[in-house]
């Protein structure tokens, strides 16, 4: 039976920038934004803090057996065999593929 890992999805949104959407394997949200960097095309000397939906279930990732989560956000993989696996590529999230990953994990979005 494979691993199962669900996987959330969490609107930032800053003023005058457009909405981000970033996934994580961990279902804890805030009132603000707390993420490993700042959203795309923030200003570092800008105090003013992105705004964060709350979590929302994305889909589920099934992989092999083993397989254990290597970082929750962003959202990474260790696989047997296989290494660390970036689940950005796997769900369609960035412009990487993992088209070779297709016999080993599955993206079931919701």
């Amino acid at each position: 039976m494979p691993e199962r890992f669900e996987v959330y999805s969490v609107t930032v949104e800053r003023e005058g920038e457009p909405p981000e959407t970033r996934y994580s394997l961990s279902p804890v949200g805030s009132a603000r934004y707390a993420g490993r960097d700042e959203p795309i095309g923030a200003e570092p000397q800008d105090s003013g803090a992105g705004e964060a939906s709350q979590p929302e279930p994305a889909g589920v990732v099934e992989a092999p057996d083993g397989t254990v989560p290597a970082s929750l956000d962003p959202p990474v993989l260790e696989i047997p065999g296989q290494g660390r696996v970036d689940l950005h590529a796997v769900i369609g999230a960035t412009e990487g593929s993992a088209e070779n990953l297709g016999h080993l994990v599955r993206w079931r979005p919701r």
